[in-house]
């Protein structure tokens, strides 16, 4: 599977387990753009991305990814001339692994408290095999150009 189906899937699966109520380490991502989740019942009240802390930092007035944005077009513009699109893609790509590490080893925590050996043994192996064909994804994306 491509570097794309994967990260699909992981996003969308961390996503389904924050939203079950699985204590993931992903509810500061939701806030942090404007998601309102009702803590009882995992249901989404309202999203209000544009009013977020996370809106404001990329495009406020001296917004993060717009000065990013300007200084790689003219580091682009004046240095490479041939430059690889991949280098575009890295901040992504380890962002979204992070995300997907932090909500594995929350959810590993969260079995290990049950006391059940088998248990945690079953979620490792199935969240192991799942980062090792993250990587493995990741190694063919970069390694495939």
């Amino acid at each position: 599977m491509k570097l794309q189906g994967w990260i699909i899937m992981l996003t969308a699966m961390v996503m389904f387990l924050s939203l079950l109520g699985l204590p993931i380490g992903f509810d500061s991502i939701l806030n942090a753009i404007g998601a309102d989740i009702d803590s009882d019942t995992t249901q989404v009240n309202s999203i209000d991305i544009e009013n977020s802390s996370f809106w404001s930092k990329i495009f406020g007035d001296n917004g993060i990814l717009v000065l990013l944005g300007l200084g790689a077009v003219v580091t682009i513009g004046l240095f490479a001339r041939g430059y690889d699109p991949s280098l575009i893609v890295i901040p992504f790509i380890i962002f979204a692994g992070g995300v997907y590490i932090v909500a594995f080893s929350s959810i590993i925590s969260y079995v290990i408290t049950f006391n059940q050996s088998w248990m945690t043994k079953v979620i490792s192996v199935i969240f192991g095999a799942l980062m090792v064909g993250y990587i493995v994804a990741c190694v063919d994306y970069f390694a495939g150009r």
